[in-house]
């Protein structure tokens, strides 16, 4: 098994190396290639990289080696963190449109030459944000079902996180999904919310708490309202008060509002998107099928909804997805899926034509 990591002398993607080695996902035989690009830092600081790698875990540490073009790329497992992040502060406001147009480039670049030149069997995790432009793109040129988007996954841990902690149990425990966008257009699932250990009572009550009087449809509101009042307060440097008031809201909120308030703080969320990476690509290797909440390109009769990309719950191993499972929900919550699915085909229309 070799694993390529596009991207690798970014934040999240330097982050990704260390856990991958750190956790001993691989094997001394097998190879870890960091990709970064020849007209850039990555030339000299991935050679480094690689060494001080070496130096740090010394006989756990798989074969090595540096990439610097889309041609050298040739792994099994490929997980891509190229391209332009979100800035770090308030004052800098970077459109996802922007961004898509500006990362767009190098989805297509990549997704082009892997195409052409890899052996036809690798699987791309899509770290790299807008996440449902990165898996329409490779989608597009690799084939829908060797291609996932993390950011399901990242955003359903966060949940599941986030709900642990106001019931005091481990995260590990808890069942529930955040899908539709890895952006504005998220979909808590919480009607089949369960908690293992506890039993039909408790987690009928659970989910009474989780819920009560707001309906699936409240939620987006919430979210931009919520986005609106933290950035004039991180804007004000208010920082600390942003984060007293996000930690306030409900799990599902916080799910949502405290990332953001990391990243913008400054202090970034490179490492826990590389831990939740590294856990996903830990379920891939472990062998067999998966359940993996994920963006995925979705064609008609694969759900219960319009094509096009969405995050769902699918199984996955390391050929790629091959379904979507029978996700129950409410009508209410179907519904908001729907739109969001309608949100993100409006989004990639308009980035395919800026």
């Amino acid at each position: 098994m070799d694993i390529a990591i596009i991207g690798a002398n970014g934040d999240v993607g330097r982050q990704l190396a260390v856990q991958i080695i750190a956790r001993q996902l691989l094997s001394p035989r097998s190879r870890l290639q960091l990709v970064g690009r020849r007209d850039g830092a990555s030339h000299r600081a991935l050679h480094g990289f690689r060494a001080d790698l070496y130096d740090a875990f010394a006989e756990i540490t798989p074969e090595i080696d540096v990439a610097l073009t889309p041609e050298e790329v040739a792994a099994d497992l490929i997980l891509f963190c190229a391209g332009r992040t979100a800035p770090t502060t308030p004052n800098q406001v970077v459109s996802r449109q922007t961004l898509a147009r500006e990362n767009r480039m190098v989805f297509e670049r990549y997704a082009e030459v892997i195409a052409a030149r890899g052996n036809g069997q690798e699987l791309v995790v899509m770290v790299t944000n807008p996440v449902e432009l990165g898996v329409e793109v490779f989608a597009r040129h690799l084939g829908r079902r060797r291609v996932i988007g993390m950011g399901a996954y990242q955003d359903s841990m966060r949940l599941r996180r986030e709900i642990a902690s106001d019931f005091g149990v481990r995260r590990q425990r808890v069942h529930a999904y955040m899908l539709g966008e890895h952006g504005d257009a998220l979909v808590p699932i919480l009607s089949q919310l369960w908690i293992y250990g506890f039993d039909e009572a408790e987690n009928a009550a659970a989910r009474a708490r989780l819920c009560g009087v707001r309906q699936p449809a409240d939620f987006a509101p919430a979210l931009a309202e919520g986005k609106r009042y933290l950035g004039q307060l991180l804007a004000n440097e208010h920082v600390q008060e942003a984060f007293r008031h996000a930690e306030a809201q409900p799990p599902d909120l916080r799910a949502v509002l405290l990332p953001l308030i990391t990243h913008i703080s400054g202090a970034k969320t490179a490492v826990s998107t590389a831990a939740v990476t590294t856990e996903l690509v830990e379920q891939l290797l472990n062998g067999g099928q998966s359940v993996i909440p994920a963006q995925i390109r979705l064609e008609a009769g694969d759900w219960d909804g319009p094509p096009g990309v969405l995050g769902l719950p699918v199984i996955c191993g390391l050929r790629g997805w091959s379904q979507v499972t029978d996700l129950e929900m409410t009508a209410a919550e179907h519904s908001c899926l729907r739109a969001a699915a309608a949100a993100i085909t409006a989004r990639l229309s308009d980035w395919a034509h800026d």
